[in-house]
């Protein structure tokens, strides 16, 4: 069994989620999965490369505004033809955020974690 790296508890969160690498491009969207203190799931067909940093733009139910953060792709599930895919995508660590995106992101996570 794969020991668990996982420093935060991830839970459900199923919203629209704009995203681009960082070194440029246009956004992509996708949908989330599931949220942490630590990071988010992006459900896509095709993963952006580990080590990817991206900008993602993402507005949680009830939010008045978007959440606007950036992350690094840390792993990927990649899709495969003809194959059981049960949940392609990519596991985004969160980076550089500052107090207030720190703290959005707190609540956000704690609010799902209450329902």
């Amino acid at each position: 069994m794969a020991e668990e790296k996982r420093q935060s508890t991830r839970h459900p969160l199923r919203t629209k989620m704009d995203y681009r690498a960082q070194s440029g491009g246009d956004f992509l969207f996708e949908y989330t999965t599931n949220i942490s203190r630590g990071g988010i799931f992006i459900e896509t067909r095709e993963p952006l490369p580990e080590g990817t940093v991206v900008e993602m733009k993402f507005q949680p139910p009830g939010a008045d505004e978007p959440i606007e953060v950036s992350g690094k792709v840390v792993w990927t599930n990649p899709w495969r033809d003809d194959e059981d895919n049960p949940n392609p995508g990519m596991g985004i660590q969160w980076e550089e955020l500052d107090d207030e995106k720190k703290a959005l992101i707190t609540q956000l996570v704690k609010a799902i974690a209450y329902l």
